[in-house]
């Protein structure tokens, strides 16, 4: 990873001397170094991404922004660097070095740290026809600027003029902003992970065919107040050229910012899904593992040669109640409390067939907080876990109360541990606490005194 990221700063750095030394010599020979330097940037950041894994779709966003914050950035740097150092030549030369650095070291930080840019299965593909395709449209779009200003159209000097004035116009600036954030919320999730891309494109037309017009005419005739004044093409061009630039400078922006919300939402929907295949799992185990099943089954049979039937009958009743309703809820996030603990009781049923006097177990819970949910199966993992790690026999009786206090179901035992038995792993609490912090956001509480264990789980 240090290779790759020293590495990165290397290939910045030597495109940021290109750039000087490119500007430099254009300055010399009184040649327009725009496509040339464009050239280079895009270069600069195909390498930079393609290096640090990142879609194809989202270099082309980063190539855009980088391209064009580099020509506005530019165009204003430029003048102020030339106050500063005497030689008219060697200004620009270090005005697209600070940039190019810059650009360079921004997008490598932001490529290598946000994993939800890295390509991925079904992402779009990093082949060369996709990245020479976005290559070129982007320097297209550099060259049609260049000629708007290297013309009679556009004056030098009149673009930052015009961008203040759009920014100086509160209802031009909404358009471009609020527009945007708004066509970019419209792209589906399931694009991301598809190889259509004509919603994507749909947007990005919809962005610079409509948004820079309104803005232009909210600009030119200073709406809403209206300044009337004779229409002029050449003026009306320019706002329009320096609104189609900002609007694509927060189109991308917008776009490269959906992007990551949408993978991070996938992320996260994969990592609760995994969390809960591991809950899931967890709680399987705590029933299906092998003393369990040999003392219910010892039970059993004991019942049977005592010719208890209806004792037996009720006990293989509740086993395979436990059962059913573990596979009803399997898919379940929640449940409702009032079923919790009808299941639980039946768990407890089971024990004390099993531990007969050797423990008390009390549940106190408002009628009210019954028609409220929790994560299913989660009150049997902590009284199983009581009964698993403490000792349980009839001279000395293991406690259980659950109760509800403070919208919280609570799970109170006494702590009497076992000298000998295996030693807690707090898996089972881990998973519990992981569920309730992926489903609902909420925390469980965990106390520890020298005679009580706690746990209370949030009430949703």
């Amino acid at each position: 990873m240090r290779e790759y990221r020293y590495g990165n700063i290397l290939i910045t750095l030597i495109f940021a001397l290109l750039h000087f030394g490119a500007a430099v010599i254009s300055r010399l020979l009184s040649y327009h170094d725009d496509i040339l330097l464009t050239v280079l940037t895009i270069t600069m950041v195909i390498i930079i991404s393609m290096r640090n894994r990142v879609r194809v779709e989202v270099m082309a966003i980063l190539t855009l922004v980088a391209t064009l914050l580099g020509y506005v950035i530019g165009s204003w740097m430029w003048l102020p660097m030339s106050k500063i150092l005497t030689n008219g030549n060697i200004a620009p030369g270090v005005s697209t070095f600070v940039i190019t650095l810059g650009l360079g070291i921004a997008i490598d930080i932001i490529t290598r740290r946000s994993k939800r840019l890295v390509a991925q299965s079904g992402a779009w593909s990093t082949s060369a026809r996709n990245i020479i395709g976005a290559a070129i449209s982007i320097l297209i779009l550099r060259l049609i600027y260049f000629v708007l200003y290297s013309s009679q159209i556009v004056e030098e000097g009149a673009l930052i003029n015009n961008i203040t004035d759009i920014f100086s116009n509160t209802w031009a600036l909404l358009t471009l902003l609020v527009g945007n954030i708004l066509i970019a919320m419209r792209i589906p999730q399931q694009v991301l992970n598809s190889e259509n891309r004509r919603p994507i494109v749909r947007s990005i037309c919809t962005s610079i065919l409509l948004l820079p017009i309104i803005a232009t005419l909210l600009t030119y005739y200073n709406l809403p107040t209206f300044d009337y004044h004779t229409f002029v093409v050449y003026h009306f061009l320019r706002i329009l050229s320096a609104a189609l630039l900002i609007d694509l400078l927060v189109i991308t922006i917008c776009m490269l910012a959906r992007f990551s919300t949408i993978t991070q939402q996938e992320l996260r929907e994969e990592r609760e899904l995994k969390h809960r295949s591991e809950y899931q799992y967890e709680r399987l185990k705590q029933q299906l593992n092998p003393h369990f099943l040999f003392n219910s089954l010892s039970i059993l049979d004991y019942l049977v040669q005592e010719q208890k039937t209806e004792r037996a009958s009720a006990f293989i009743r509740k086993l395979a109640s436990t059962y059913r309703y573990m596979l009803n809820n399997e898919q379940k996030p929640l449940v409702k409390l009032g079923e919790e603990l009808e299941f639980t009781n039946m768990y407890i049923d089971l024990l004390k067939e099993r531990f007969s006097e050797g423990m008390h177990i009390k549940i106190d819970v408002e009628a009210t907080l019954k028609e409220k949910q929790v994560v299913p199966c989660a009150l049997q993992l902590l009284v199983e876990n009581a009964t698993k790690h403490n000792i349980v026999s009839s001279d000395e009786p293991l406690q259980i109360f659950i109760y509800t206090e403070n919208n919280k179901i609570v799970v109170k035992n006494s702590l009497q541990l076992r000298t000998h038995g295996q030693p807690s792993t707090r898996l089972g609490l881990t998973n519990i606490s992981q569920q309730y912090r992926d489903i609902t956001g909420l925390e469980i509480e965990i106390e520890k005194t020298d005679n009580e264990f706690i746990v209370k789980l949030p009430i949703v």
